[in-house]
């Protein structure tokens, strides 16, 4: 059910990915007030779950693909 709301939100794992990084680079630089570190961190982290997830879900339909496979008579 996450995966299909995360596809129907136009989420996208590529532009997850720039998104944190984009963040990594803002408090990287020191410019941005502490408040915002803070903010910008919990984003980051939200962030890195989703992809995490995405790429559990991936993997598991991966193993599955490769146990059907393993699992069919040779043709």
């Amino acid at each position: 059910m996450v995966n299909s709301q995360l596809r129907q939100s136009g989420w996208n794992y590529e532009e997850t990915v720039d998104r944190i990084e984009a963040i990594i680079d803002r408090v990287e630089s020191g410019e941005l007030p502490l408040e915002e570190v803070f903010e910008q961190f919990a984003v980051a982290v939200e962030c890195l779950q989703e992809c995490e997830g995405f790429l559990a879900r991936g993997k598991d339909k991966m193993d599955l693909a490769i146990e059907l496979l393993a699992a069919e008579p040779d043709f």
